[in-house]
């Protein structure tokens, strides 16, 4: 906001938030949409019934484990539940490296292309 002049700080502040909010969420949508993709593909082997409740979220996954253990399939459920877990965390993961390399760029676009202002002052 040093950069804009006092005239025009309130189209400023409005740039700012504006390009803030949309950031946030299409970085909540990009990253949930990657850890959700690769959560999914952890549970790829699934029968269809089982796989499209179980890809809603690892709690559906969890409750379908557990009936599956309930009607005396317990190798099943506990390989769901490992799948389920080992996906979630690799989609966390992912999500997390996207995440990051989105910052990255963004830094290096701005170090590049945001013009430096001097105040005068030497620190």
């Amino acid at each position: 906001m040093g950069a804009v002049p006092a005239a025009k700080a309130g189209i400023g502040s409005a740039i700012n938030d504006v390009t803030r909010e949309l950031g946030g969420t299409l970085g909540v949508a990009v990253i949930g949409s990657v850890a959700l993709s690769v959560y999914r593909d952890a549970l790829s082997g699934l029968p269809a019934g089982v796989a499209e409740t179980a890809w809603e979220s690892m709690g559906a996954a969890y409750a379908v484990a557990g009936q599956l253990a309930g009607s005396g399939e317990t190798t099943a459920a506990a390989a769901l539940r490992a799948d389920a877990t080992a996906g979630f965390i690799d989609g966390l993961s992912v999500g997390c490296v996207v995440a990051a390399g989105v910052a990255l760029i963004g830094a290096l676009l701005v170090a590049w292309q945001l013009p430096s202002h001097s105040d005068g002052t030497q620190g």
